[in-house]
């Protein structure tokens, strides 16, 4: 039986949403050249994985944090599947951006988050972990506990691990960069050299190019 790292993992190869480019690399926001990039967006265009997502995610959620009285979105990617989550565990929905805003109420929280709640954090992916980190300081700076981050990807990038280590805030993710590789090696869609460059690029990828 398949575990559930390796259906989601399988699911975002099937849908395109794994990109390989390592001849035209992505740029991140840090500046750092990636060939890989992940669109786990495109989750939801599609019910029937949009739903699994869902329901696996909530359930990782309630299993891991039983504790939780609200969810927080990072803005703006994560905010539609925190409020899928929130909606099938009938939790309170938040979503934090990473800055205050520099206009209206200049809020950087939307939603009414009250001191002393327990948070469970929602990212659509994990990979430097900087706006992880902006997000549990405002979060703990309004007077709340956060729980912990659940993620729908893992990029598993030593400087994502580290900070959320640092802030002593566990993460959970549905699949990972390591199951993704698999994935795509058994659905045939990763040839040997690009294997080879992706866990190049995995191991120093403040250093690589292409």
């Amino acid at each position: 039986m398949k575990t559930l790292e390796e259906l989601v993992a399988e699911r975002l190869v099937a849908l395109k949403a794994i990109k390989f480019q390592p001849s035209s690399p992505f740029k991140w926001g840090n500046g750092w050249d990636s060939p890989i990039y992940c669109d786990d967006r495109k989750i939801l265009s599609y019910p029937k994985e949009r739903d699994f997502i869902k329901l696996e995610m909530s359930r990782v959620v309630a299993e891991t944090f039983p504790e939780v009285d609200v969810i927080a979105g990072i803005a703006t990617n994560a905010i539609a599947h925190g409020v899928l989550v929130a909606h099938q565990l009938s939790l309170p929905f938040v979503y934090v951006h990473p800055f205050p805003k520099d206009h209206g109420l200049e809020n950087q929280i939307e939603g009414d988050l009250r001191p002393r709640q327990n948070v469970v954090i929602v990212e659509n992916q994990v990979a430097i972990g900087d706006n992880c980190q902006k997000v549990i300081e405002a979060i703990r700076n309004n007077g709340c506990n956060v729980l912990g981050v659940a993620t729908i990807f893992n990029y598993e990038l030593e400087l994502g691990t580290q900070v959320l280590r640092d802030a002593n805030v566990p993460l959970v993710a549905l699949t990972s960069f390591s199951k993704l590789l698999e994935a795509a090696k058994r659905m045939n869609n990763l040839p040997k050299d690009q294997e080879t460059l992706l866990l190049n690029w995995h191991k120093n990828p403040h250093k690589w190019k292409k």
